[in-house]
């Protein structure tokens, strides 16, 4: 008698079809009644067939290495998996252990005929087609709703989710605000992690979430689809939401603003003998770009982490301090323009932290909402008169004069390798490879 393994999944994605695990497994218990098998064990769980990392799949893997049963049992292929290369590779594995297998409603794989293995590659590609097109609508449809002011994913902190719209609970709203107040005041994130027993990044979403002013938001971060690693910083949307807002939005503003700063002033050069470290990347990949060697033919590299394109260190290093000599001679034409963009940029600054001291005292109690409300309407009006005289994009500050700049650049070579980065980060935004005939250098300045 053969003994058998049955693997029972259903969708994550759709609610009413973990009704339908019940049935699969009756059917696949009478299939093997049928069939006079002997169960050996019965697989079931609820998650995307996209992934190859689900807790059932895993033990289904382990069977078949440990090479415990004869037949493999499932209601259809889909059911096992919806991604091309993991179904693919499932069934070499089986192969290989001469483990058969059995779909109790597609009959016709049930064969090592070339029919069969043609319908079981045309099925499983079928499978993944569908996968990525209930992947997408669920997206679509998760958008509407965002975009219609309701809250799609866990409510954050502060609030709770009913009929996907945020309610306040006032008790854990007041901490949030604590938490911005405390930031506000000079509270290191070390500080904020210990007095209000929250991790580092869970006070860092607190500080940049959204939510808290009445928006929602949608695709800053996701998951890619080939790799399921979690993926962030990407171009996502912000709409109005349904929800009232725990957070004013001065507060919210002047505390990215701090952040902000925080980012410039703990901008560390890496301890590495690669210049561009940090700075370079390949085309529309999310990572950067790292420095790597082969000792064996004395040759370094440019590696990306996201797809692992490579390229030649000296090639690039030198492409882009070529293109930052050249750049450099331009700066001259930018002398007379200097002196009015540091002004200006003076002027906002003391504004800025004037707005600072004010929402600090208004958050501390010392200064009434109406006045804080009236100061810091004055104040905006101000800032906006100075952006209105010059709407050019800010420009990264330079403390150094440009022809003393011009000058360092010159004399590149002669520089040591933590001024060589410090100097290229002073410049340059991003290095990024388009291919391996283009090279496109973002300059800060």
């Amino acid at each position: 008698m053969k003994k058998v393994v049955i693997y029972l999944r259903v969708s994550d994605q759709m609610q009413e079809e973990k009704d339908s695990l019940t049935k699969q497994e009756q059917q696949a218990i009478d299939y093997c009644k049928f069939k006079n098998y002997n169960i050996y064990k019965i697989i079931k769980e609820v998650g995307s067939g996209r992934k190859d990392d689900r807790e059932g799949f895993i033990e289904l893997e382990n069977e078949i290495k440990k090479n415990t049963f004869d037949v493999l049992i499932f209601y259809e292929l889909s059911r096992l998996a919806r991604n091309t290369y993991v179904l693919h590779k499932l069934i070499h594995n089986m192969r290989q252990k001469k483990i058969q297998f059995e779909s109790i409603t597609e009959s016709y794989l049930n064969s090592d005929s070339p029919t069969s293995k043609l319908m079981l590659s045309v099925l499983a590609s079928q499978a993944e087609i569908e996968s990525d097109m209930i992947s997408k609508r669920v997206k679509n449809r998760m958008r509407h709703y965002t975009a219609e002011g309701y809250w799609v994913f866990q409510p954050p902190r502060g609030y709770r989710l009913e009929n996907k719209i945020l309610y306040i609970i006032e008790e854990e709203a007041e901490m949030v605000r604590d938490i911005y107040r405390d930031f506000l005041a000079g509270a290191s994130y070390a500080e904020l992690c210990r007095n209000y027993n929250t991790s580092n990044p869970g006070i860092k979403r607190i500080l940049t979430n959204v939510a808290y002013i009445g928006k929602t938001k949608f695709g800053f971060e996701g998951k890619d689809k080939d790799t399921g690693k979690r993926v962030q910083n990407l171009p996502g949307e912000i709409f109005e939401g349904k929800h009232e807002p725990i957070i004013d939005l001065d507060i919210f503003n002047a505390v990215q603003e701090v952040i902000r700063h925080h980012t410039l002033k703990n901008m560390r050069i890496t301890k590495t003998e690669y210049l561009l470290t940090g700075l370079i990347r390949h085309n529309n990949c999310t990572h950067r770009m790292y420095g790597k060697v082969n000792r064996a033919a004395n040759y370094k590299y440019y590696q990306c982490s996201s797809c692992a394109f490579s390229m030649s260190l000296e090639k690039i290093e030198s492409i882009v301090i070529d293109n930052l000599k050249e750049y450099s001679k331009g700066l001259k034409t930018l002398n007379n323009s200097r002196a009015k963009k540091m002004n200006r940029t003076n002027k906002l600054d003391k504004y800025f932290s004037k707005r600072k001291r004010i929402i600090e005292a208004y958050t501390d109690g010392h200064l009434p909402r109406e006045e804080y409300l009236n100061a810091v309407q004055t104040i905006n009006k101000k800032i906006k008169e100075i952006e209105d005289t010059e709407k050019q994009p800010e420009k990264v500050e330079v403390n150094t004069n440009y022809d003393k700049l011009i000058k360092i650049v010159k004399k590149f070579e002669e520089l040591g390798l933590q001024e060589k980065k410090a100097l290229l980060k002073m410049f340059i935004d991003e290095v990024i490879i388009v291919d391996r005939m283009t090279i496109e250098v973002v300059y800060k300045i």
